[in-house]
């Protein structure tokens, strides 16, 4: 690694800090009561909706750089001291492709530690109209059986639960619609429901960690039943969030991706919900977090890449009536802000809670 690419990383991840004005946030959310099996502090991250694309071009998704974007967010984490495990929160793919697939696995198996994946809407073989020459396309079976032995299994079913130390589990859930290939929504579907109630009661004396590919929480009024963004959350999301809330106790945190803004949380009932940065969208970052029985803190670093993709990832955003907010669609500097303050949320990127007594 050359002396100015060790400069610009440091320059990311600590200097950058400073010039974004981002804050550290601390707080007393309950979100679990001590479980009965205590465990050491652990360290994980989270790659969220990477996007890979061999022949992109960049726009608010910036695929022309997202081989490059993933390889770096990859290196900085296998320099994170004592992480566990990562988690890959869906949306590896730009569309299913295989090709794609292949250089994404290639990548991420240079992880120095295990990673575990969940499918998300782009994850599969898309509509026709999406589908581009010079691509084989990937059925949503065959993305798990390729990912098999991260979370993934001999089974066939795309959610699963992983032992990961005595005290915590992890939960992988899956709320894509392949079927519906035009709808980029989802839901968790009564089978999943009964599985993951079951799941939380026969493990109530341990922490579950679950991570989703969907939104449970609606982020902004453009993500209300109905509105033009309705799709970043699952359909049944008042019906996962009661189920949760009965199991409390036993989950320190519900993990999404697929919304693209930065980290952002919401207590409901007792559960803290966690959305999570894109590494392929401005403000492109990835998670790193460390929980134990009785806390969980987290940074969320930017992605090392050059300087101008940065700003040029943040011009994209900005030019982009359809990801901006409904009320800010119209370009101002005071609706700029507002845009910027919703996706980049620099008041979360670092942040702890406790479990109050």
């Amino acid at each position: 690694m050359s002396e100015n690419s060790i400069s610009r990383r440091k320059f990311i991840q600590v200097g950058g800090i400073s010039l974004l004005g981002a804050a550290m946030y601390s707080g007393h959310k309950v979100f679990a009561t001590p479980t009965n099996i205590p465990f050491k502090p652990i360290r994980f991250a989270v790659i969220s909706d990477p996007h890979l694309d061999i022949k992109g071009k960049n726009g608010v998704k910036m695929s022309a750089v997202s081989v490059e974007c993933l390889r770096e967010t990859i290196k900085d984490i296998n320099q994170e001291p004592e992480l566990a495990f990562v988690l890959v929160a869906g949306d590896l793919l730009q569309d299913g492709e295989w090709e794609n697939a292949l250089v994404a696995k290639n990548l991420l198996d240079q992880l120095l530690m295990p990673y575990y994946i969940i499918c998300g809407n782009h994850d599969f073989k898309p509509i026709p109209e999406k589908q581009r020459d010079g691509f084989h396309y990937m059925s949503v079976e065959e993305f798990g059986k390729f990912f098999n032995g991260h979370g993934f299994d001999n089974t066939g079913k795309r959610y699963y639960a992983q032992q990961i130390l005595p005290g915590l589990r992890l939960i992988g859930l899956d709320s894509c619609l392949p079927n519906e290939p035009e709808k980029w929504g989802g839901i968790l579907p009564e089978e999943q429901l009964t599985w993951l109630d079951k799941q939380l009661t026969n493990h109530a004396n341990e922490l579950n960690l679950i991570f989703i590919h969907h939104s449970i929480i609606r982020w902004s009024t453009s993500e209300l039943l109905g509105g033009p963004k309705q799709w970043f959350c699952i359909d049944n999301d008042d019906e996962v969030k009661n189920l949760l809330s009965n199991h409390a106790q036993a989950i320190p945190m519900v993990i999404n991706g697929h919304r693209h803004i930065g980290l952002n949380l919401k207590e409901v009932n007792g559960v803290n919900y966690f959305t999570l940065p894109s590494t392929n969208s401005h403000p492109l970052r990835y998670s790193v977090f460390t929980l134990s029985n009785q806390s969980v803190a987290w940074k969320t670093p930017m992605v090392t890449i050059a300087e101008t993709v940065h700003w040029r990832a943040r011009q994209n955003l900005l030019n982009n009536k359809y990801w901006r907010q409904t009320q800010f669609k119209a370009r101002n500097v005071v609706n700029d802000s507002a845009v910027l303050q919703f996706y980049e949320n620099n008041q979360m990127m670092f942040g702890s809670i406790k479990i109050s007594p």
